[in-house]
């Protein structure tokens, strides 16, 4: 229900917002530049009802989380959904931002960003995030990664209702993942990483990254 009223709510842009929006994903995103200008103008107008609806915190080395800051991480999100009706998460809407990769509890190495799924937060390294765009045909972009996982839980968590998916399509692509991951796992794979053999969640956050830059 609430998906369907924010476009009512937030019909136009700031006009100065709306300029820092197409400077700021014509620096970072390849995707927001191959569009012609009405696409363009749809992805800043989801950007904008994307940002009226979650909520960033930084952290000692990062008291304020920036326009650019929230603008590139929340572009994943819209560069993911595109396609599609649904595109605002209704449960995981909170950001914390830090500058560069950190230590996680119970591991040895750096993470570049995570969920939290007990208090459905997500965790990113702005440095990283921006590291993913600034290079972006590797298949490395940590803000298309976490925001998979994002959407994934979402999924889920609104299996009845306003799924971003729809569920014979998100059956279809399950099957072939299935027997996609295992064949990564015999090492006999040549496109996706590794990574995306550990299980079916990272298997679609690979999916989602190398589609957006190695497609």
């Amino acid at each position: 229900m609430l998906r369907f009223f924010i476009p009512l709510l937030y019909k136009r842009i700031p006009r100065s917002i709306e300029s820092d929006y197409h400077s700021i994903l014509m620096k970072y995103s390849s995707y927001y530049k191959g569009l012609n200008e009405a696409l363009k103008k749809r992805f800043r107008l989801r950007i904008y009802h994307l940002l009226n609806h979650i909520g960033f915190t930084g952290s000692m080395e990062i008291p304020i989380v920036t326009r650019e800051m929230r603008t590139v991480i929340a572009c994943a999100i819209v560069e993911i959904t595109f396609g599609l009706n649904t595109y605002i998460p209704s449960t995981y809407r909170q950001i914390y931002v830090l500058p560069r990769r950190y230590m996680y509890p119970g591991y040895g190495e750096p993470f570049l960003g995570h969920i939290d799924f007990a208090s459905k937060t997500l965790y990113f390294s702005w440095q990283d995030v921006k590291n993913g765009y600034i290079v972006p045909d590797d298949a490395v972009n940590v803000a298309l990664h976490e925001m998979a996982h994002l959407i994934e839980a979402e999924n889920e968590l609104n299996y009845l209702f306003t799924q971003f998916f729809e569920v014979v399509s998100w059956k279809k692509w399950a099957r072939l993942a299935f027997d996609k991951m295992h064949i990564i796992r015999q090492g006999q794979h040549q496109f996706l990483k590794n990574y995306g053999g550990i299980n079916m969640t990272e298997m679609f956050a690979v999916c989602v990254e190398t589609f957006f830059e190695q497609s």
